[in-house]
């Protein structure tokens, strides 16, 4: 290799500190923007596909039929739907309970003084086979399970169990 002047072995040194920086500066800043993305799809995950489910339960006494959603203390039901799952009909809605446990998730079904609105008003002579209900929190979150009837209604709790109304 033929010798280097002055000038050219300045440019070398310069060119290979350049070299030097850019290199680890561009894998640290892949390595930065790799971690910030897994965690952004991590907690993206975590928060749209909670690890457990939301808990919606439904008590049938006679004609009387409640659902109770659980839900965070600081939320507040804003609306109940129930659909016929079968035909995928809404067969009655409630908006805006009036008592704080209608509020707090306990929710009797086709009970229009329980609610500011309510429609139909009255509850079906006969409930469908299996009913869709959806308990709404708000704008972002809300519950919903499919109960069949048959089941719900032959439902036996174990010996001790007490609900709470």
């Amino acid at each position: 290799m033929p010798a280097l002047e002055a000038t050219e072995l300045r440019q070398h040194v310069a060119r290979r500190r350049e070299h030097t920086v850019v290199v680890p500066a561009l894998a640290v800043s892949s390595v930065v923007a790799l971690t910030a993305l897994g965690f952004w799809a991590f907690f993206v995950r975590t928060l749209s596909d909670p690890g457990s489910p939301g808990l919606v339960g439904m008590r049938i006494d006679g004609d009387t039929v409640t659902v109770k959603s659980a839900q965070c203390p600081q939320d507040r039901v804003r609306r109940v739907e129930v659909r016929d799952s079968g035909a995928e009909r809404l067969v009655w809605r409630g908006d805006q309970p009036l008592t704080e446990e209608g509020r707090r998730g306990l929710l009797p079904l086709w009970d229009g003084t329980a609610y500011r609105a309510s429609s139909p008003a009255g509850q079906p002579s006969e409930l469908p086979a299996t009913l869709d209900v959806t308990v709404d929190h708000g704008p972002e979150y809300g519950v919903s399970e499919v109960f069949d009837i048959a089941e719900v209604r032959g439902a036996v709790l174990p010996p001790g169990v007490v609900l709470d109304p």
